[in-house]
């Protein structure tokens, strides 16, 4: 067996790290004035929240010698996971192999992963983790070598580094153990698959109702607005995308205090 370098690592393909502030879908070009903050920027969970929901489809129940029954879940579900996130893998994160060793006819492999930052761009690390597989399998009472155990062993390591990111939290959280919980993550999913819930019609929708806010003269207008999809078409992408449904609500209340202004202006002039 060959002997494996102890700084495999993924390239990183060189990114200018812009200085500008991160662009919110929709927003209009700034403006002297008070600055607006992202929410998303400033949560410390929204890494955390945008990776902890584990497809369904992506798990299978395991049981060990002993009795242990838990939850599998798919490797390559979760680099489809940080590649939606971060992007592809060498570009918006990697991982890096920073040591490895042999014991107990196993071997052991210790990564770390890195990502760049959505909001920033700034370059993080999680924390160093340990993968281990046997080096040898018995199949049919036969021992013979495993040529996957290096691999194994960083999948392995590579998967606990993406736990500490929150990446399928739910999982090692034991909420998979709750049915109700499961089928919840299944209608989360397929609301996911559905065309008018992706990023850039979420973005399209909110564009549309920023601009016919614009054209709601009074309060029956933006009633009507409400009840003639918007509330339904929020409550859907509530679903899939918290921080957006709560951006655009906030538009519907921001342009409610707005008329609301406007009336009692209105109101003081005829008074006087």
């Amino acid at each position: 067996m060959g002997r494996m370098s102890k700084t495999d690592t993924v390239a990183e393909t060189e990114k200018t790290v812009s200085t500008a502030a991160p662009k919110i879908a929709g927003s209009q070009t700034a403006t002297a004035g008070p600055a607006t903050v992202d929410p998303a920027a400033a949560d410390p969970m929204h890494l955390w929240n945008r990776l902890k929901r584990t497809d369904p489809k992506a798990t299978k129940p395991f049981t060990r010698s002993g009795g242990f029954r838990g939850t599998q879940i798919d490797p390559t579900w979760r680099l489809m996971m940080m590649t939606e996130v971060f992007g592809p893998v060498g570009k918006g994160w990697g991982y890096e192999q920073m040591d490895w060793t042999i014991a107990e006819r196993m071997v052991f492999i210790c990564a770390r992963v890195w990502y760049l930052d959505p909001e920033t761009g700034e370059k993080c690390w999680t924390g160093p983790q340990w993968g281990g597989t046997e080096m040898v399998r018995r199949r049919n009472g036969i021992e013979a070598p495993d040529d996957e155990c290096f691999k194994m062993s960083m999948t392995d390591a590579v998967g606990k580094c993406l736990v500490q990111l929150g990446l399928a939290a739910d999982v090692h959280m034991g909420q998979f153990d709750d049915s109700k919980y499961r089928e919840e993550a299944e209608a989360f999913y397929a609301a996911k698959s559905n065309p008018d819930l992706q990023p850039a019609a979420i973005a399209a929708f909110e564009e549309e109702i920023r601009k016919r806010l614009g054209a709601c003269l009074d309060l029956d207008d933006l009633e009507e607005l409400w009840r003639t999809g918007a509330g339904t078409r929020l409550r859907e992408i509530g679903t899939v995308d918290r921080t957006a449904q709560h951006r655009i609500t906030s538009l519907f209340a921001r342009k409610k205090a707005e008329i609301l202004k406007q009336d009692e202006e209105g109101g003081d002039l005829e008074a006087a």
